[in-house]
Order: C-alpha cells, then sequence, then structure tokens
C-alpha cells in the first residue's frame, strides 16, 4: 500500500484481511515510519482484537472453516508424530491446535506434554481460561526472541515463516531477526537431540515454496505427509518435519 501509515487504521478491527495488514504493517517499517518494537507491538493489538471477537475456539486460533475444515486442514499432523514428549506450539494463539493435536496423539498411543507460546497477553489468558490443566505451560513471549527454560521433543511453526523469498532488488529494511535466525534459534537451542521441527500445515499448488526455503536454509527433511484440497484437486495440503540430526553441511 502507498498511502502514508495510519495507526488508527491500523488498530481498527477487520474488514480489511489479514495478508492486506501485514502488507501495510511491513510496509510501514520498511519506510521506517515505525520501529521493529511498534511493529511487533501493533501486529499484537491487531490479532488479539481480531481473534477475540471471534465466537468459536477455531476462529479464536485463526482458522475460518468449520469443525469439518479445520480437521481436513489439520489432522496430518499426527503423521510427523513417532514418539511420546513434549510437544511446543510457536504461536499458539488461543491453544486450540494444541487441544486437537493431544486429542489426536491420544488416539494413536501417544501421550503428549503440551506447551504454547504466543506474542498476545489477551489470547494465552484465553487459552488459560480453556485449558487450565496446562495453564502453567502456556507462555506470553515474542517467538522472534523467546527463550524457554526447556527443550522439546517436537517444535512446531505454521509455514508462512519458511516459505522461500526472492531476493529483493532493492535491499529492504531487515528485522532483527531473520525466518533463517528464528527457526536455527529454536532447532539448535531447544529441540532435543533426535526431536523434530515440524512446519505446518500449508497449501501449495505449483511449487512448494516451504520445501524451497528448509533446502535453501541447509536443512534436509525427514520426511512428509500431504494430500488433497477438498475441493481443488490441483492444491495439495502438507506437513513437513526435520529431524534435529538431520542438518545438511552444504
Amino acid at each position: 500500500m502507498e498511502q502514508k501509515f495510519d495507526r488508527d487504521y491500523a488498530l481498527s478491527l477487520p474488514p480489511h484481511g489479514a495478508v492486506d495488514f501485514d502488507d501495510y504493517l511491513n510496509a510501514a517499517y520498511e519506510s521506517y515510519e515505525i520501529s521493529e518494537e511498534e511493529l511487533y507491538e501493533i501486529s499484537k493489538i491487531y490479532f488479539t482484537k481480531c481473534y477475540l471477537s471471534r465466537d468459536n475456539p477455531r476462529a479464536q486460533s485463526g482458522n475460518g472453516g468449520d469443525e469439518w475444515h479445520y480437521y481436513h486442514s489439520h489432522l496430518l499432523l499426527i503423521e510427523a508424530l513417532n514418539k511420546s514428549g513434549a510437544f511446543c506450539d510457536i504461536g499458539c494463539a488461543n491453544g486450540h491446535l494444541l487441544e486437537m493435536v493431544h486429542k489426536w496423539a491420544s488416539g494413536t498411543g501417544y501421550e503428549l506434554q503440551m506447551y504454547g507460546v504466543d506474542i498476545s497477553e489477551g489470547l494465552i489468558e484465553l487459552a488459560q481460561r480453556r485449558l487450565p490443566h496446562w495453564r502453567d505451560n502456556f507462555f506470553v513471549g515474542n517467538a522472534h526472541f523467546w527463550a524457554p527454560d526447556k527443550k522439546f521433543d517436537y517444535i512446531h511453526i505454521r509455514g508462512e515463516g519458511v516459505e522461500y523469498r526472492e531476493p529483493p532488488e532493492k535491499p529492504k529494511r531487515q528485522r532483527t531477526r531473520t525466518p533463517k535466525m528464528i527457526f536455527e534459534h529454536y532447532m539448535e537451542n531447544y529441540l532435543v537431540d533426535g526431536g523434530r521441527f515440524i512446519v505446518g500445515p500449508y497449501w501449495y499448488e505449483n511449487e512448494d515454496m516451504v520445501l524451497k526455503g528448509l533446502l535453501s536454509w541447509g536443512y534436509t527433511p525427514t520426511g512428509y505427509a500431504e494430500k488433497t484440497h477438498y475441493a481443488k484437486p490441483n492444491v495439495l495440503r502438507k506437513v513437513i518435519w526435520v529431524d534435529k540430526e538431520s542438518k545438511s553441511h552444504v
């Protein structure tokens, strides 16, 4: 967007969509209209308002579908599990994904201890109210810098932060932590030896940009699971994972 940054617009609730909002906020950061701290703070306020304005746990975690859609879109995560252990969701929102993964994993015989972190105090408070038995396992923190006091058998993130992006023709203002730095921050410091970093599920059609992103960073995926979109046979839904010992030295 070319318009000058307007804080009132940025902090209003949708109609403008999340993608447009992210583009708008990033453009303001790249043009030095806001600081990095302001970027995180405004994004937190916007998405907290957006999620808390909704009336069901799926929407409060950022998913726009019904129960069937959520099941179809996320059950693939079970394919990434290979043992019991501690599972951490980076950007957990209200904890709904953790809740469902725990339920599905229990049905396969795996016992998972669930942990989550999110930058939003309001969403973490909601997660703690919804899931009081995990209250002490939810943390407020900026996922770009969070330093937990334990390691996990599984760390999960969504696919957007791992996607490959062509280097810009004109260098843009960089954030303190790049996506590669964030990925390695958790992979190297907070995943147990033999642990598994899970990315997704995410949609793709022509080229798998998440896979391309991981390979460009020197990480060889250990495995993946995918299936077709329920309404678009040319679109695939995929989960991909990297075991800690599988980093390629290239």
